[in-house]
């Protein structure tokens, strides 16, 4: 038996094809569908439903990542602006405190014996024994080596050298300072205050029997013409009696705060004047 040609094959598929065609549209003259039209229509239903179920799901994943990406962006712009907002922030309450301690000093009575500058603390530097600041006021403003500094609460240090327009003040908690006469105000026990290189000091040099209790404040004796009488020093926080060498010490914590500051007074001409004697 012979097999079809492919002439016939093609022949035949084209008739079917054609009978098809024809089906179909007189199917849609008739307002309808053709059987092959509706069975295929059938078949292809479930695989048509899976298709728009995935492409839903696409849909949303790609909204969601888009989104995401937005909210993140968002988030990076506002916790720029936070920390923006933040050190503004920061910066306006320290111009604030330093304003209000500048009014605070250009307040202040004039010492007698000798006027007083205001300057700002432009640099702090210090090691294990050392602590000093630089002023932006110097020989120009009438400021000399041995000057007393203080502010609104009470004795900061002593001008150790000056140039033309800035000097640098040793504090009064540095070790090298070589010490400010001083007495307690309840008793008026009188010794000399030092500094440990750090951030307190040490009453050295009282009476053996001396009358010194923690709390008592200590204050400038003005045994010199550097450090007039009367000026706080700080709060006596511990008494040591060493009965062996008959000796009495007291631990003075100071009554400025020496990491807050932002600027202080000098007194100028008291240091000249000690020099020259």
């Amino acid at each position: 038996m012979r097999r079809p040609s492919a002439f016939t094959f093609i022949f035949i598929l084209l008739l079917v094809a054609g009978a098809l065609v024809a089906w179909h549209y007189r199917a849609r003259g008739q307002g309808g569908i053709s059987a092959p039209e509706g069975g295929a229509m059938l078949a292809l239903r479930p695989l048509q439903r899976g298709l728009n179920g995935v492409g839903g799901w696409v849909s949303d994943v790609a909204r969601v990542v888009v989104r995401r990406g937005d909210l993140a962006g968002e988030n990076r712009a506002l916790s720029r602006k936070v920390a923006f907002l933040e050190s503004e922030r920061a910066r306006l309450l320290r111009y604030r405190s330093d304003n209000e301690e500048l009014r605070r000093l250009l307040k202040m009575p004039e010492m007698a014996g000798g006027g007083s500058v205001a300057a700002d603390i432009v640099a702090f530097s210090g090691g294990d024994t050392s602590r000093r600041i630089t002023l932006n006021a110097g020989t120009k403003r009438g400021v000399r080596p041995k000057d007393m500094v203080y502010n609104e609460r009470g004795l900061v240090g002593q001008v150790e050298s000056a140039d033309a327009f800035s000097s640098i003040a040793v504090l009064l908690t540095d070790a090298q300072l070589s010490g400010v006469g001083a007495m307690t105000a309840r008793t008026q026990a009188s010794g000399v205050v030092v500094g440990d290189g750090a951030r307190a000091c040490e009453m050295k040099y009282l009476p053996f029997n001396a009358d010194v209790r923690p709390g008592d404040l200590v204050m400038t004796s003005g045994q010199s013409d550097i450090f007039p009488r009367g000026l706080v020093i700080g709060r006596v926080v511990g008494v040591e009696r060493d009965k062996t060498y008959s000796r009495l010490s007291a631990q003075v914590e100071p009554v400025v705060d020496f990491d807050r500051i932002t600027a202080v007074r000098i007194r100028i001409g008291a240091g000249k004047k000690a020099s020259a004697e």
